[in-house]
């Protein structure tokens, strides 16, 4: 039994040891093998990118006993730098589930990828316990009720100075799925949460570069640490998201208990508010746009040359994150209004594609990136970032203006996606590495994982391609 002046540490640590399979609502089991699903798709095409190959190249120049499959590689690693190569490409395309908030003070789009350090730490775990699909399946849920739950009560002025959630909450994620799928007593969890604390890092300074999905692996990767050290003794201050020097306070500046004290899995996050699964390979904070500037495209058949100026009303902290005004990469137009918005004009599309250097370096797509003009509407701001609001607004050379306003987009919960459209993603992601039979055969096994009595062969030679 917790209460009011129960350490927030101790409430975590209740819920992982407390919670069972049977616990788990039915619609949260149904939406967390959503995120399953597209997750793990996600692996297989993060792990085409050039930072996943540099990283790769580093973890086999490691050495270490070959605990757990990298997955879509053919290679085994130690089970924490499986995790991490994992972790970095679920990452790696920034085309990963996010985080919903629930008041207009939490800032959607600010808050964590949930999946993504959850996952990259239950596969490797999982196949190197070879644990049943049921547990896997808890764990995992476990994991992302942990980390959502921790990024919305700190204090939102954790994400505005400049921290990244995915990395810094994400390690609790991580360590809550691990250490429920490693059997951790209550005293070895609570040394493993003040590890996990000191562990979690991360700077919105590299959103654009390789070190942002670097992020997510490293939140994974500490989260096995984490629950390792203390599985063989390793102790901390055990309660590490408490007090004066704990992890609330040292890096948000302090927590709303209210969103955490008695919250987890009351309700679970994927049921509500929701996560939303992420319809283009960048920043979530610019989707409701893209789809608004898509649909007017579409319903108005916009042709490039009739368009004179893209102009975007939004709030400051759309703006901040999504930086980029002439991207010169692929990475920094993840991060970029003029290119995200000027792709859809030209293409009328914004997938795997179109996300390359080549397609960012276009003389047509640096022309109508130029006619894109952000800028801070100041009653939109007012609204609050519950929300990701905006407006999108086509000048057009015969004098009309389109408008559109936006503040969701596909893949939320008021626009999910469907099962066809779930597949299409994974297929999309994973053509480069594996047949569409060898995909829809993952997808129906992860559609009913708990059925699964051993994770490892699945793990090892369906996603791994360990031969």
């Amino acid at each position: 039994m917790v209460s009011a002046s129960t350490p927030l540490t101790d409430e975590v640590v209740s819920f992982i040891l407390n919670t069972h399979y049977e616990d788990i609502p039915a619609e949260a089991l149904r939406l967390t093998k959503q995120c399953l699903i597209d997750n793990t798709g996600l692996m297989f095409s993060g792990s085409l990118e050039e930072s996943w190959h540099i990283l790769h190249t580093y973890i086999k120049g490691l050495g270490g006993v070959a605990e757990a499959s990298i997955i879509g590689s053919g290679a085994m690693a130690p089970a924490h730098l499986a995790a991490l190569a994992n972790g970095l490409s679920a990452h790696a395309l920034d085309y990963d589930d996010t985080q919903l908030s629930t008041a207009p003070s939490r800032v959607y789009g600010l808050l964590t990828h949930p999946s993504s350090p959850a996952l990259s730490a239950t596969y490797p775990i999982a196949e190197h316990l070879d644990v049943s699909g049921k547990d896997f399946l808890l764990a995992f849920a476990i994991g992302i009720e942990v980390e959502c739950k921790i990024a919305e009560a700190i204090h939102p002025k954790h994400y505005q100075q400049g921290f990244h959630a995915t990395g810094t909450c994400g390690v609790f994620g991580a360590l809550a799925a691990t250490a429920k799928l490693m059997g951790l007593d209550r005293q070895q969890l609570k040394y493993a949460m003040g590890i996990a604390a000191s562990e979690a890092a991360g700077l919105r300074a590299n959103f654009g570069t390789m070190t942002k999905p670097y992020h997510a692996g490293r939140a994974a990767e500490n989260g096995v640490v984490a629950a390792r050290l203390a599985k063989l003794g390793f102790e901390s201050d055990p309660t590490g998201l408490d007090g004066r020097w704990g992890f609330f306070q040292v890096t948000g500046g302090g927590v709303d208990d209210q969103y955490l004290r008695g919250r987890l899995g009351n309700p679970w996050t994927v049921v509500e508010p929701g996560v939303s699964i992420k319809p283009y390979p960048c920043g979530s904070l610019g989707h409701p746009s893209q789809d608004a500037m898509l649909d007017l495209v579409l319903e108005h058949d916009v042709k490039p040359e009739q368009i004179k100026e893209i102009r975007l009303a939004t709030n400051s902290m759309v703006l901040e994150p999504l930086r980029y005004m002439e991207p010169t990469d692929a990475l920094q137009a993840k991060f970029s209004i003029p290119f995200a918005l000027g792709i859809l004009a030209l293409e009328r599309k914004a997938g795997v594609p179109q996300y390359k250097d080549a397609v960012v370096n276009r003389p047509d797509v640096r022309a109508m990136m130029a006619k894109v003009k952000p800028y801070k509407d100041e009653a939109i701001e007012a609204k609050g970032f519950d929300r990701i609001r905006s407006r999108v607004e086509i000048d057009l050379t015969d004098g009309r203006t389109l408008t559109k306003d936006a503040d969701t987009s596909r893949g939320t919960p008021q626009r999910p996606f469907t099962p066809a459209e779930l597949r299409d993603k994974f297929l999309d992601c994973s053509a480069h590495i594996i047949s569409t039979a060898e995909a829809d055969e993952i997808i129906e096994t992860l559609r009913t994982i708990e059925t699964v009595p051993n994770m490892q062969p699945f793990i090892r030679h369906k996603l791994g391609r360990v031969k």
